[in-house]
């Protein structure tokens, strides 16, 4: 019985973490599209260029602070959006404040 237990628990575990987070394009989408997405699935990966416009950029952000993981805190950002500068939130580890 328990062997079946422990079977179910751990497909339910690694279904759960493969579920795969939605990329998007900030530039293609007005800063209320980012704000509705980030609302609606609480989590993305945004893609932008760099200032320069040689390198892709991105990074997960997320609806409120309460979203970033266990060991994480949420920070204010801000992210290009057809529209402008779009606010966002991004996660960072707490092991950014250690010496």
């Amino acid at each position: 019985m328990w062997r079946t237990t422990l079977s179910i628990t751990l497909v339910f575990g690694f279904a759960a973490s493969a579920m795969a987070i939605d990329k998007f394009d900030s530039r293609a989408q007005n800063c209320a599209s980012v704000h509705a997405l980030l609302g609606r699935d609480r989590q993305a990966i945004l893609r932008f260029p760099s200032r320069d416009g040689r390198v892709a950029l991105y990074d997960r952000y997320v609806s409120t602070p309460a979203q970033c993981g266990p060991g994480q805190y949420g920070i204010r950002a801000s992210v290009p959006a057809a529209d402008g500068a779009c606010p966002v939130v991004s996660c960072r580890p707490l092991n950014d404040f250690a010496p």
